[in-house]
């Protein structure tokens, strides 16, 4: 009768080792990454940017203050999609709360802007159809971040589908910003909320495509 170790070495005979799964957060730095070369690609297919956002980001701090919250709210947003992703790495809930606050405090900087703009509001820069571009081009980043998440294991379907969706509407939101015209109004209407649309979107969507079969 065989030895409980020759068992084992017959069975673990011709074994290589297990290939390294992709941690949670090296796949939010791939989507991240991935995501805004396709949107700023997409967007400048479509048109180019506005002439002269570059100076005007240094020239006005209040403007470079509103772009650093679009960026740290979808970069905020995508981390925690990804962390939520992990059972039991703490209460998802205060985590998508921080990720709501800033969305707030986002799209209250526009609110304020109605009162007092950052920038001189302008047409320059009008792309007549900025809200579609928001939509289409978060629509195939939604999907892709949904995809990369089912390779964890989210039991918050709908929560990680809807921090996913903001983080997949802040990016071309935000480079609405730097390629369509500076009205607050505007903003607020045909970039920011297509990009909660998306947001929206994701948490429907999460439920569906993050279900383990």
């Amino acid at each position: 009768m065989r030895s409980r170790s020759e068992l084992i070495r017959e069975l673990s005979e011709g074994l290589g080792p297990a290939p390294r799964l992709r941690g949670p957060f090296q796949l939010a730095l791939l989507w991240w990454v991935g995501a805004w070369i396709f949107v700023v690609a997409a967007t400048l297919v479509v048109q180019p940017m506005r002439p002269g956002f570059a100076e005007q980001l240094l020239a006005s701090p209040r403007f470079a203050a509103e772009t650093l919250l679009g960026f740290a709210t979808g970069a905020l947003a995508i981390g925690v999609a990804f962390a939520v992703g992990i059972p039991g790495w703490g209460s998802p809930r205060r985590r998508i709360a921080l990720v709501l606050g800033l969305l707030a405090l986002w799209a209250g900087s526009y609110f304020y802007g109605l009162v007092d703009p950052a920038l001189e509001p302008s047409m320059l820069g009008k792309r007549p159809l900025c809200f579609l571009e928001v939509l289409i081009h978060g629509l195939p980043i939604l999907i892709a971040g949904l995809l990369l998440l089912r390779r964890l294991a989210p039991l918050e379907r709908w929560s990680a589908g809807l921090v996913t969706g903001a983080a997949a509407g802040a990016i071309p939101g935000l480079l609405m910003q730097l390629a369509c015209l500076y009205i607050p109004s505007h903003i607020l209407i045909f970039h920011l909320a297509p990009a909660l649309a998306l947001a929206l979107l994701g948490s429907l969507a999460g439920r569906v495509l993050l279900r383990r079969i």
